[in-house]
This record gives structure tokens, sequence and C-alpha cells, in this order.
């Protein structure tokens, strides 16, 4: 399973339900990446994308809330998600957030498509700290140092050691 993200300089994911920063050439990267795939979100996320599900891509929401029913699978517990993908891919499954559901699923995942931005943020919303255990993956660095927007980024492969 794969994870996908776009952290800042402190790993901060967005705030207030909203990404850091508009990045077409990084929006571009995600949707290469997850084209075709499945992705799996939490609500909140869900509901960060104005309730507008990604073409192409079967999404999976994790939510806890029995009345929140969008027009595609919902799992209400982990192990009800994991059940259900199992059955596909490792490689076509990409954890795309929030915070709590990259947390949930971040034993599962053997590669992490990380974008740097090498920015700080106000950001409400972290992701796990990869580089805290060099000894629990290698790392392979998939761009230069892009600029745009005035920031500037680079795309990263994190591969779990097994």
């Amino acid at each position: 399973m794969n994870a996908i993200a776009i952290v800042d300089r402190n790993l901060g994911l967005g705030r207030d339900g909203k990404l850091l920063a508009h990045l077409p050439s990084e929006l571009k990267y995600f949707r290469e990446k997850t084209l075709g795939k499945t992705i799996v979100i939490g609500r909140g996320t869900y509901e960060s994308m104005s309730g507008n599900l990604l073409p192409d891509r079967e999404t999976v929401i994790l939510s806890r809330d029995a009345s929140f029913n969008p027009p595609c699978q919902v799992f209400r517990s982990l192990e009800e998600a994991l059940d259900y993908l199992k059955s596909k891919p490792d490689d076509d499954i990409f954890v795309a957030g929030g915070e709590s559901v990259y947390r949930l699923f971040y034993p599962y995942c053997d590669r992490f498509f990380i974008t740097k931005l090498y920015a700080a943020f106000d950001a409400d919303r972290r992701f796990p700290n990869l580089d805290e255990n060099p000894n629990e993956f290698s790392v392979k660095e998939l761009s230069g140092i892009i600029e745009e927007n005035g920031f500037e980024y680079q795309f990263f492969e994190y591969t779990r050691v097994k």
C-alpha cells in the first residue's frame, strides 16, 4: 500500500481543511500517481474537496459517522477498510489524508510519495516523521528542486526496508 502527501518543512499537511499552498505541478503529480487507482481518505479530506470525488479513481472513505453516506465506499473502522482493500493490488492503493487516516494506515504502507515543500506554515495537521527512523526507510529523490508560485519543493519516495 502507498501513501501520498505534501508536507511543509515542519511536516505540516494543512490548515482549516485546506492545503498549505496551491502548486499546479504538484497537483498534476498527485493525479498521475493516483489516476486509475484507489484512494483512501477520511471524511474531513472528502469534505475539504467540497464533497466531490476525484475522477477516474475509486474513493474509499473512513468515517465513524453513521449518517455520513457519500456516493462511494465508506467504512466505519480500519479493520473494515483493510478487509475491503485486501482484494486490490497494494500498488493500486494510495492513502491520501488526512492526518488521522495517515496515522492509521502508516503500518500498512510500504511506499510513501512525499512532496517536501521548503517553507513553513501555521499548519494544524501533521504527517508522521519518516526521517526519524533511517533504518526503517530507504529514500530516493524523484526530482530536483522545483520552483512554482514562489515556493520551492521536491518529490521523494520512501520505501519501507523489510
